[in-house]
């Protein structure tokens, strides 16, 4: 059966079959797929999908970032959303905080880990966030990295707009 993009739990690192490396050529068939960061029996791996995949964070962070997702035939929508910690909150500031105006290459299916980001803060309606949400309401809408993929910052500003819209309801 063919994949739904290599961003899958099939080839995660916290995919407890692939034994804590990325990539398909790790998997143990005897070992039930399973996140293990999520504690979350996966049960389509090739078409299950998060933002702590290698392919979104390079950095391997052992905390859920933002919902998991499958595609059934419709599209990525969320399966289970994520965990809220207080470990999780600080995470999602930190990696806010260090989003640049010029998008860095990112893998260009699905949304990136900066939308991600932006969108769980919203949901948690962290107040903690509003000043660089603000600030990425400033960025360039057509800032674009040099990669032939790079995306540009428009999604992110509407993320951006809707997650202070989220959280001035619920204050």
């Amino acid at each position: 059966m063919p994949n739904g993009g290599s961003d899958c739990c099939a080839t995660c690192w916290f995919n407890r079959r692939n034994g804590g490396k990325a990539g398909r050529d790790n998997a143990d068939p005897a070992i039930t797929n399973a996140c293990e960061i999520r504690d979350l029996a996966i049960e389509s791996a090739s078409y299950t999908y998060c933002a702590n995949h290698p392919h979104h964070m390079r950095e391997r962070v052992p905390i859920p970032i933002g919902p998991v997702r499958v595609d059934e035939g419709q599209g990525r929508v969320i399966w289970r959303h994520s965990p809220d910690s207080p470990q999780i909150r600080d995470r999602l500031l930190a990696l806010l905080a260090r989003v640049p105006e010029v998008p860095l290459p990112e893998y260009p299916i699905g949304q990136g880990l900066e939308e991600v980001v932006v969108w769980q803060l919203g949901e948690f309606a962290e107040l903690r966030a509003i000043p660089d949400l603000k600030r990425i309401l400033a960025f360039r809408p057509q800032a674009r990295g040099p990669d032939p993929c790079a995306r540009t910052r428009e999604g992110l500003i509407a993320q951006a707009r809707g997650a202070l819209d989220k959280i001035s309801k619920r204050t």
